[in-house]
């Protein structure tokens, strides 16, 4: 006789330990949301780190992870990972010159996306503004990290979701092995009374939405902050720069297959942050004064 624990997905087993016995109550499968994010940009070098996500009742989970699995081993993959498809390597390597495969395949991942997600979300931090505006305030001890920051922001953006859209609080779930996670759990602690869990890659496969959509938007955030910066020089015109952006606008809104929501955090945005947030600014002599 086959057990429960056995035909159970790794969703299911996972929500029997997180909600316990409110899961135990099948209504309940539609009334239970769940957030899974993933990080972008970690690696040196990068101009931006996103955190990215996607909100949906655990009913549509459930159903997610059979179709995604089912789809990447139909590929002859064992998990997505955008930066290894991207650039066909890994798991990818021989798809190099496939573009046929490589477009049928991403097309059905985003199908999949689109039929179980209800809500997409992403926010993107410019490294180069955080550095220089925590120069100017105390950012970093306010906000711990860039990735402290866009997770936090990230479960602010859902918190208001589910507020406008009157469904129960979800529970929010980050892949793990990102640093800047203790910062993270003290902003959502302290700020939204929220505490999220992580999860190994293995175990949270909605993250993949996550590891997808971040890197669409770190990469659509960085190319457009990079022609900004040649307008801002002087380098080209506006009426020039202006087709790029509307073209990389245009490649994320593809893959914003539901309703989504982005924010870039570049140096103005932080500042303003620190402002609203009543966050003290440095000194030269080590001591510091409200903003």
């Amino acid at each position: 006789m086959v057990s429960q624990s056995q035909t159970d997905s790794l969703i299911e087993r996972m929500a029997r330990i997180i909600w316990l016995g409110d899961y135990s109550e099948k209504r309940y499968m539609t009334m239970l949301f769940a957030a899974y994010f993933d990080a972008s940009g970690k690696k040196e070098g990068y101009p931006v780190l996103t955190v990215a996500g996607a909100v949906a009742p655990l009913k549509k989970w459930i159903r997610f992870e059979k179709q995604w699995t089912e789809t990447l081993r139909g590929a002859g993959v064992s998990e997505f990972h955008a930066t290894d498809f991207a650039a066909s390597e890994g798991e990818y390597k021989e798809w190099r010159d496939d573009k046929a495969r490589r477009s049928a395949f991403l097309e059905q991942l985003i199908h999949i996306i689109k039929h179980n997600a209800n809500k997409l979300f992403s926010v993107s931090v410019e490294l180069d503004a955080w550095r220089k505006i925590d120069s100017e305030y105390l950012l970093t001890e306010a906000f711990y990290s860039p990735y402290a920051l866009a997770g936090f922001a990230v479960v602010g953006q859902t918190l208001k979701w589910a507020h406008r859209k009157r469904v129960r609080i979800p529970e929010f779930i980050f892949e793990e092995g990102d640093e800047g996670w203790d910062g993270l759990l003290k902003l959502c602690s302290s700020w939204a009374k929220v505490t999220p869990i992580r999860l190994p890659k293995t175990k949270a496969i909605p993250c993949q939405i996550g590891d997808m959509l971040a890197w669409k938007s770190r990469i659509t955030a960085s190319n457009s902050l990079r022609h900004l910066e040649r307008m801002d020089q002087s380098i080209t015109s506006a009426s020039v720069i202006a087709p790029f952006i509307s073209s990389d606008l245009a490649s994320l809104r593809k893959l914003l297959v539901r309703p989504g929501t982005a924010n870039i955090f570049a140096a103005d945005a932080l500042r303003q942050s620190c402002q609203r947030n009543n966050i003290p600014r440095r000194t030269t002599n080590g001591t510091h004064t409200l903003s």
